[in-house]
Formats: C-alpha cells, structure tokens, sequence
C-alpha cells in the first residue's frame, strides 16, 4: 500500500511541472541601430567633365651640328636643365685649328688693306701734281677695294670658324628636363647628316588638352545667347582643373587656366579641341599621362547635398532611406547631380533638405520596418539613442550596445 502511494505522488509531481512550464518564448530581436544626418544646402559649382592628356609646351631634339668625335657628356640623366647649360662636346682640335688660321687670314687681308691704301695715297697725290693720269689712279683704287673686301671675307670666315667651334660644344637650347644620351662617348657624330644625341622636354607650364563635344559647345553657346553667361563679368581666361589617375577619385589637385579654344569642329568626331596651361614647378605631370579634368560653367545655388556612400542602388536607379518621425524607414528614390570634393552629391529630385536619412548601417536598415537611431555624444562622442516619443514602445538595445 506504501509503494503505491508513493508512485502515485511521484507522477502528479511530474505532472504539476510539465504544466506549469509550457513552451519556451522567443524574444522579439530589436530594431537595427542605425547612424542618420539631414541633408546639407549650399552653393555648388557645376562642372563639365572630360578626359584629356598631357603635352610639353615645348620638346625639342637636341643635335649634333658640326662633325666630330663625341668627347664629353656633362648632364645627368632625366635631370632639370637651363637654356644655355652644356650638354656635350664634340671634339674641338680640328675648330680650333681652323680658328687660328682663320685668325691669320684676317691679319693678312688688314695688311693687304694696309698696302693699297698706301699704294693709292700716294697715285692720289701724283695724279694731283699732273704726274699720274686717272686710268692709273683707278687702278689703285680699284686694288684698294678689293682688298678691302678680301678683308671683309676674311673676317666672315674667321666668324664661321668661331661659330662652328662654339657648335662643338652642344648646349641645352631651351629650359627643361633632359633624357638620355641616345648616342655614346667616343662615336662620330654629324658625319652626313645632324646626329640625334637627346631630347629636352619643358616641363613647367606644362598643357592638358581635352576634346569638347559639339553638344557642349552648343549649349555653352545657348546660355551665352540667352544672357546667363556674361562675357563682361567673367574672369578670363576660364579656369581648368585636373587629377592623374592616382589621384583621390573626387579631387582634382592641379589648377591651371584655358588658353587656346580651336576654331574649327572636328567633323570626323564631332568635337572642339581646347587647351589648358598648368603650373608643374614640382614636376609630378608628365607629357603622355591620361588625366581627368573638368571645368566650371554654373553654380547651383542653396543646393541639396547627401553623403555619395549613403547612397543605394536598385534596378530603378538611385535611392536613399528616409527615416520619419516614428522611426520607420522609407525609401526615397532620387535623382543626382554634381559631385563634391568633400564626398557629397547634389540631389536634384527626390529630397527637399528637411529630411533625415541613414548615412551608416544602410545593409541593416528595411524599408518599412522601424529602426534605434544612434547619434554621437557632443562631449566625449560615445554612440547614444535618440529620445523616441512617448506613443512609440521602447526598442530593446542593439546586440553589442550597454543595457
């Protein structure tokens, strides 16, 4: 009788347990914390944008132009010269020589001068005492000029002679950066023809030409007709702004002015070839390099702005998530203008500038769905919750944020 009451009392315990108990619950995950700004308004300046490269405003091919053995180099490599600095010598015995007897030529012929004057002074003077006819006398006139002008050959020649010296040393003939020697020490140069022996390139301005497309030109040329351009007010010449392809995507860290517009359109491509002069004291452009540039046409005024990476994109184009009062997001399609410096687009349709948007956690926000706003503290700048109001249930803290 014992053993049975016993079993009994063990299996209502169980039961009393089992009951009590139920099915565990599962708790509802909080909304996803999400960082949010409003949008900036100011003036931006509009751009045309365009692919260009880079050409020396001057590049020229230094040669050999008198014949010899190549003597001397006197440059380092792709080094910095000035106009005028001695590149290489040509060997100079042969000038030399022609020098002195060019030299002695000119004292020959001033002696020859020397003569006839005299030898014509004194006919002069027997002609005057009736002792000498005129036929006579223009003789030693006649001699008297012909030295004069074996004189003047001489001293030409003596000038040749120098000149061609003064070619034997090969110097830079403008300001730049000069290559390699394309020709080694000791070879004979000049023989035939004028050997290549390097090249200079200036390098600083340097210019940037960029293609414009006639539907630009137009355009440009439509807002001139229309008066929003003022030829009056604006700053000539136009200014052009460029970046290398290593250069931070929205920065365009060289700055330079537009000096030349063509005067015809290219019929094959349907462009205007426009040139830009750019400052390169430091020498980091180079001539051949592809560069991005753009230049200013118009300025938006009290513009809309959003962070670009707060941007998202879907089939139907760009999007941003707006967050209203209670929390819920929307997706708000938008269309784009001109990017910023900074990191900020223009939004030219879709926002007003009142609104507040995600700017970070967009992966974790759903349209439709609530979110826990985190801004930055003003003091120590540690994340904190944004107030909800009083009608809103409060959202369980995010997973990794203090209770």
């Amino acid at each position: 009788m014992r053993v049975g009451m016993t079993f009994w009392a063990m299996a209502a315990a169980a039961l009393t347990v089992t009951g009590c108990g139920g099915p565990s619950e599962q708790p509802t995950p909080p909304p996803p914390a999400v960082e949010v700004a409003t949008p900036e308004r100011r003036d931006v300046t509009s751009y045309y944008h365009y692919t260009g490269n880079l050409e020396s405003i001057a590049s020229v091919e230094v040669r050999a132009r008198v014949s010899g053995v190549l003597e001397e180099k006197h440059f380092e490599v792709s080094s910095p010269v000035d106009q005028g600095a001695k590149l290489f010598t040509i060997e100079t015995a042969p000038y030399d020589v022609a020098i002195q007897a060019a030299e002695a030529a000119v004292q020959s012929a001033e002696a020859a001068v020397e003569l006839a004057t005299i030898e014509r002074d004194q006919v002069q003077e027997a002609f005057d005492r009736n002792a000498a006819n005129e036929r006579e006398l223009q003789k030693y006139i006649t001699a008297l000029k012909t030295a004069e002008a074996e004189k003047l050959s001489a001293e030409a020649s003596l000038d040749d002679a120098r000149l061609q010296r003064n070619y034997a040393d090969v110097v830079a003939p403008i300001s730049g950066r000069v290559s390699r020697e394309l020709v080694d020490v000791g070879n004979l140069v000049g023989m035939g023809e004028p050997t290549l022996l390097t090249t200079v390139v200036q390098m600083d301005p340097i210019h940037v030409y960029v293609d414009v497309s006639e539907r630009i030109v137009q355009e440009y040329l439509n807002r001139e007709r229309n008066g929003s351009i003022n030829a009056d007010d604006a700053p000539p010449p136009p200014p052009i702004e460029i970046a290398r392809s290593s250069d931070d995507p929205g920065s365009y860290p060289f700055h330079g002015m537009i000096d030349y517009v063509d005067n015809v359109v290219d019929e094959s491509t349907g462009t205007l070839r426009v040139r830009g002069s750019i400052p390169n004291a430091d020498g980091r452009l180079f001539p051949g390099l592809f560069v991005r540039a753009r230049v200013p046409y118009d300025t938006i005024e009290n513009a809309v702005l959003v962070r670009e990476d707060a941007l998202g994109a879907s089939l139907t184009g760009k999007y941003v998530l707006v967050v209203d009062e209670k929390n819920i997001v929307q997706q708000r399609p938008v269309t784009l203008g001109e990017k910023t410096d900074d990191g900020y687009i223009v939004v030219t349709e879709g926002l007003d500038g009142s609104e507040t948007y995600v700017t970070v956690g967009i992966q974790k926000a759903r349209p439709g769905s609530p979110v826990t706003i985190r801004e930055k503290s003003q003091d120590d700048g540690a994340p904190r919750l944004r107030p909800q109001s009083s009608s809103e249930k409060p959202a369980a803290p995010a997973e990794g944020e203090a209770q």
